[in-house]
């Protein structure tokens, strides 16, 4: 585990949980023996170290989901063991205090299956036999603590016969260490991999979808459309964007590219996909949608837009977008969409840029998308 860590610093999960795994192999030698007295300091540490040990695989899960780690949280079941401890009858009864640590064991180790599973749409399959390895190991020291406080009890003293259920929780500890050292390595593994693709996939400006992930997305999406699914494809192209370039420099220019993806990622919806096709140039894929729809949407990222940039740079900058709409039908492909939004797209800019045209079908000709430019009033 710790080696996995060196390999993929950013995976901390990983090292809170070889903590854990270190806790509980530095308790196993103060309870290995045949003539353990309770209250003893090494059987006082070993359990201490033990109520630890689970609490770290909390706090592993909670770091590979990316949340805050309360440390009075992890060390919150040795305290209460050890305030358990301070009572007399406690501290005599040796199935007390087992029953007590695994009852401990039991809530942390369900808490962390629980962090896992709620993070479940990261699409992490390492992720599934970790939970089902933890309920699994969960429940069996759950059992074990009903057995220990309810049942026949133990003593601290004499070997823990695989009979009893103390027993093979012994033994089910041995194949949960292991597998869980596995999994959580691979889980890391596979979320490093995931990050790479996601970097490689994602214009590092504006945060929307690479040219590459657009095509490769975006392909599946219109082939995914017939007669019953609607598709259509939105291009947007910043208006005079060399001019702002020329004049304010790269600095605000870049800004406005930022403040479009921004706009464009918070108008559309989550099922919608956007990428920067080179330069100014951007796409949109929207699943579903109608011209109609469409035709909104790209009316909402103008205007989102446009106020977007009135802050850039000293307030003087005015940047504007225009956008061509086309829509699916049986047979298109991206590229053919593509090439109808891309002559809507031209009849917008001379119309006068900063506005929305809908091209006539993805199979008209440069000559009749031309042809039908005809003056038509600014939407607002």
């Amino acid at each position: 585990l710790i080696f996995a860590w060196l390999q993929t610093e950013e995976a901390r999960g990983v090292l809170w949980w070889a903590a854990a795994d270190l806790l509980l192999a530095a308790s196993v030698p103060m309870m290995a023996s045949l003539n353990l007295i309770p209250g003893d300091p090494p059987v006082v540490v070993g359990i201490t170290l033990l109520n630890i040990s689970p609490a770290l695989i909390w706090a592993s899960a909670r770091a590979v989901n990316r949340r805050r780690i309360d440390i009075a949280i992890v060390g919150s079941g040795a305290v209460i063991w050890l305030i358990a401890f301070a009572m007399p009858t406690f501290r005599d009864s040796a199935g007390a205090q087992i029953g007590l640590n695994l009852v401990i064991v039991s809530a942390f180790l369900f808490a962390a299956a629980y962090e896992f599973w709620r993070a479940r749409g990261d699409r992490l399959t390492a992720r599934w036999p970790l939970v089902v390895l933890l309920v699994l190991h969960a429940g069996s020291c759950a059992v074990g603590a009903f057995d220990s406080l309810f049942v026949q009890g133990m003593a601290l003293t004499g070997l823990a016969i695989l009979h009893s259920w103390l027993g093979f929780v012994h033994l089910e500890t041995l194949a949960f260490v292991v597998g869980t050292s596995i999994f959580t390595v691979a889980m890391a593994r596979e979320r490093n991999e995931m990050a790479h693709k996601i970097a490689a996939a994602t214009d590092a400006l504006t945060g929307v979808a690479t040219r590459r992930a657009f095509y490769e997305c975006g392909e599946p999406m219109v082939r995914a459309a017939g007669e019953k699914t609607a598709v259509a494809i939105i291009l947007f192209d910043l208006d005079g964007f060399k001019a702002i370039n020329d004049t304010y420099g790269h600095g605000p220019g870049d800004e406005v590219l930022k403040r479009f993806g921004g706009a464009a990622m918070k108008t559309l919806r989550s099922s919608d996909l956007i990428g920067r096709l080179g330069g100014e140039e951007f796409g949109a894929v929207l699943p579903g949608a109608s011209v109609g729809a469409a035709y909104v949407a790209a009316e909402r990222i103008r205007v989102a837009f446009a106020e977007a940039c009135a802050q850039v740079g000293d307030g003087t900058i005015r940047a504007t977008v225009s956008a061509g709409i086309a829509a699916a039908q049986t047979g298109s492909t991206l590229d053919s969409l593509v090439q109808a939004a891309d002559l809507a797209l031209y009849r917008a800019k001379l119309q006068g840029r900063d506005r929305v045209e809908v091209g006539i079908a993805p199979e008209a000709s440069e000559a009749e998308v031309l042809a039908s430019a005809a003056p038509s009033r600014k939407v607002a």
